[in-house]
């Protein structure tokens, strides 16, 4: 089977995030709304300049690309771009929305965030027009996370039910840096290549 592509339209979630290392954490949030909503694939953006984070990502953009493409490896629905480092303003979700509406003006694409994101939504780039300019759907599972619950944006997204695993690509570097193992928190190939290239240490 051939790796979906965005060029033949249908309907796509788009993945982003700094993946400073991509972790399990962020694929089951990718698998489960691909699941949930039927997406003809998934598409990952790694963050170039992630403006939204005072502290920068640790790893090049080009390793945290590499990371992404060999954690999809084997999954035909999902592909990963490097989109951003060609965009003119900075790395903001809504002109990574606008970039692929009008790239690919066949396919309906969809914003996948986790339900710690869409809290901290108020401080994001012109909320107000992201969310009127594509659909939002958001892994949570009830009860779980009582801030998403309650925030302004509840009745405006969409909401999945995915299995809630505690990883954070955080707690991952400190790990690597004190010596401690990462398996089975992330891909072993991307594991492998953290420790082939030192990264984090």
């Amino acid at each position: 089977m051939s790796r979906t592509n965005p060029d033949r339209g249908g309907k796509w979630g788009i993945m982003g995030g700094v993946f400073d290392p991509i972790h399990y954490g962020h694929l089951i949030l990718a698998e489960s709304a691909r699941q949930a909503y039927n997406f003809d694939g998934v598409l990952f953006v790694p963050s170039f300049d992630p403006p939204h984070r005072e502290a920068k990502p640790i790893a090049s953009f080009e390793n945290r690309c590499i990371m992404v493409k060999l954690a999809i490896e084997g999954h035909d629905h999902f592909s990963v771009s490097d989109l951003e480092k060609d965009l003119a303003s900075p790395g903001y979700t809504l002109a990574v929305v606008d970039y692929l509406q009008q790239k690919h003006p066949r396919t309906h694409w969809h914003l996948i965030l986790g339900a710690d994101n869409i809290t901290m939504l108020d401080s994001w780039h012109k909320p107000e027009q992201l969310i009127e300019r594509v659909p939002i759907v958001v892994g949570n599972r009830p009860g779980y996370d009582h801030d998403f619950e309650n925030s302004r944006w509840y009745a405006r997204v969409k909401v999945f039910i995915m299995p809630m695993i505690e990883l954070s690509s955080t707690e991952i570097r400190r790990a690597v840096k004190e010596d401690r193992s990462i398996r089975y928190m992330l891909p072993e190939d991307v594991r492998r290549f953290v420790e082939n290239r030192d990264l984090y240490r």
